[in-house]
């Protein structure tokens, strides 16, 4: 008896709401405070810890998610891996672009991004409606889900939020 056994590639995908940012009274250009600092940083560490290594990381057009993501880069040792996506990934915009990207790489790939947009990828991919909230960022600022699987079978690989990294 033969047994086939069909090799498919588990990959993870790093859901990151971005870091704490100035208000626009403070800096129109919304650069991260010095708390979203930390929190990028510290979730960088932790990533590494857990072995991490995206392909690439990333963001939106937004001053607060690009520093987020360049510093969690820099934390994991992969500087010059982020990029602004090729498609809108504000809270309102289509998911479906960023779900093929995943669907059509073959390794690791993180979004810093904002928080519907997110929590709308990862209700598609966890229930396969984005409609269908499988997530939340609450509190929100700089809390990363890690999600693993491949095409309709993913499941959430950890979630963690600051408070639980400042102890």
């Amino acid at each position: 008896m033969y047994v086939y056994h069909t090799y498919v590639e588990i990959m993870k995908v790093y859901l990151m709401h971005h870091a704490n940012a100035l208000t626009a009274e403070q800096d129109p250009d919304r650069h991260l405070s010095e708390q979203g600092v930390q929190e990028s940083e510290r979730m960088g560490r932790f990533m590494k810890a857990q072995g991490a290594l995206p392909a690439r990381i990333l963001h939106s057009d937004k001053q607060w998610t690009k520093e987020t993501g360049e510093r969690v880069a820099d934390a994991l040792g992969i500087s010059g891996k982020t990029a602004i996506a090729d498609y809108s990934v504000m809270p309102e915009d289509p998911v479906e672009p960023f779900i093929a990207e995943i669907e059509s790489g073959n390794s690791d790939i993180m979004m810093t991004g904002h928080g519907d947009f997110l929590i709308r990828t990862a209700s598609k991919l966890l229930t396969g409606d984005e409609n269908n909230s499988a997530i939340d960022f609450r509190p929100g600022n700089g809390a990363c889900f890690c999600l693993e699987g491949s095409r309709s079978n993913w499941v959430v690989a950890w979630a963690l939020r600051q408070e639980q990294l400042a102890g």
